[in-house]
């Protein structure tokens, strides 16, 4: 009940920012799509931290754990709820939003019709929600206090150490084959083979893993901390 009132109040308060928008500035209500999308990732994400609320409360974990379902389903069930229906109701709802912002501003400033919410760019940004989510579920099950706030953390505390040891990864190849001071490596001081890794190869590779690899990583994270969790 407490989950519904609080995405009522959020949808409400969405419809309220789009009526106010369209009635100051009509012709800049379609830039709105960013901000529900913004709204739909927070949210998401600290729905899904907490989606294992009843696993770390003393109370209540001994019965959920009790219960005749296996971590699979226990996993399946979450991730179905945070990944698959919490975005296509949150798309719905950004579409009712916009229909009854329309309806209402046609009848009282005979504006022009609004957008669609139905767009590629919407759907993409779902699909890489569904991907990200991945990370929150995660901490949900590994994490028994400020879920949220601890995955954010330690995704911050993650990227700084990537981004430094991927720093000093690439100071180490690169640096020799720049004959300049300090490090300002040109296109033209690589070899066609190294300029084919690092402008064809990586970012391929990185958009396999993100898309293919990401989520299942993370799931298989999840379904052993629910396992740690039921031990």
């Amino acid at each position: 009940m407490s989950l519904l009132i609080a995405f009522g109040a959020v949808a409400g308060a969405m419809l309220v920012v789009t009526l106010l928008s369209g009635f100051l500035q009509p012709q800049e209500v379609s830039n709105l799509t960013g901000l529900y999308l913004t709204v739909m990732f927070i949210g998401g994400f600290v729905f899904t931290s907490n989606i294992y609320a009843e696993l770390h409360h003393p109370q209540r974990s001994y019965q959920y754990l009790t219960l005749p379902v296996s971590n699979t389903e226990r996993l399946a069930g979450a991730w179905a709820i945070s990944a698959v229906l919490f975005p296509l109701v949150s798309v719905l709802a950004m579409a009712l939003i916009v229909l009854i912002a329309n309806l209402v501003l046609n009848i009282i400033m005979n504006v022009s019709p609004f957008y669609s919410v139905f767009t590629g760019g919407t759907w993409t940004a779902v699909k890489i929600y569904v991907v990200t989510q991945s990370m929150f579920l995660a901490g949900a099950a590994y994490f028994s206090k400020n879920n949220f706030l601890k995955t954010v953390l330690t995704l911050f505390v993650a990227s700084m150490i990537l981004q430094f040891v991927f720093a000093i990864a690439a100071w180490l190849i690169l640096s020799p084959l720049d004959p300049g001071p300090g490090f300002s490596m040109q296109m033209q001081h690589m070899t066609p083979q190294l300029e084919q890794l690092i402008l064809t190869y990586i970012p391929n590779t990185a958009k396999v893993v993100f898309w293919y690899l990401w989520a299942p990583f993370f799931l298989v994270i999840t379904w052993f901390s629910l396992k740690e969790r039921q031990v």
